[in-house]
This record gives C-alpha cells, structure tokens and sequence, in this order.
C-alpha cells in the first residue's frame, strides 16, 4: 500500500510539474534544436522550495548527455530542468559545439 502511495505521489506531482511548466507565460522553445527528442523548455523559472521529495520529472527516458559543464545526464529532459530551472541557464548539451 506504501510502494502504491508513493508511485501515485510521484506521478501526481509529474503531472502537476509538467502542467505548472506549460502553464508558465514567455516564450518556450523546443529544445534540443535537433535529434530525435525534443522537449519544450520555459524561460521562468518555478519556486518548487516547498517540496522536500524527490521526483524524476522524465521517468523512463535514458539517452545521457553531456552539457557543456561536462556533468552527465540522465536525459535530455533532465539537463532541460537543471539548465531553466537551475541557476544555471547556459547548460547546454557538448554536441552542439563538435
């Protein structure tokens, strides 16, 4: 019943995510600009300090990556999170500077 709880929390809480994300006014963008994933990414960042849990915002997705402050990601998504929502907005993927 616990493990039930936490996975409907964990998704729960994607679809609120994803939609306070869409919901975010200003220019999006598709990123990344080529490849075969593309993921739309805001330019506001969202104050999510109130929530003290841990959430894989792209479950299910595998295809690291390397941004350009060599940190491995898990995904796409994931470096899209850290770079827009993070403090740091110039994380970009190492590939598009080859």
């Amino acid at each position: 019943m616990v493990k039930y709880f936490q996975v409907l929390w964990s998704l729960l809480f994607s679809i609120m995510l994803h939609s306070m994300l869409l919901a975010a006014p200003g220019a999006r963008v598709w990123w990344p600009t080529h490849g075969l994933i593309k993921i739309k990414c805001p330019y506001k960042k969202v104050k999510l300090s109130w929530f003290n849990k841990t959430v894989d915002p792209c479950p299910g997705l595998k295809q690291p990556i390397c941004g350009t402050n060599f940190v491995t990601y898990d995904n796409p998504c994931i470096l899209c999170v850290e770079s827009f929502l993070g403090d740091r907005l110039d994380i970009t993927t190492l590939e598009d500077f080859w």
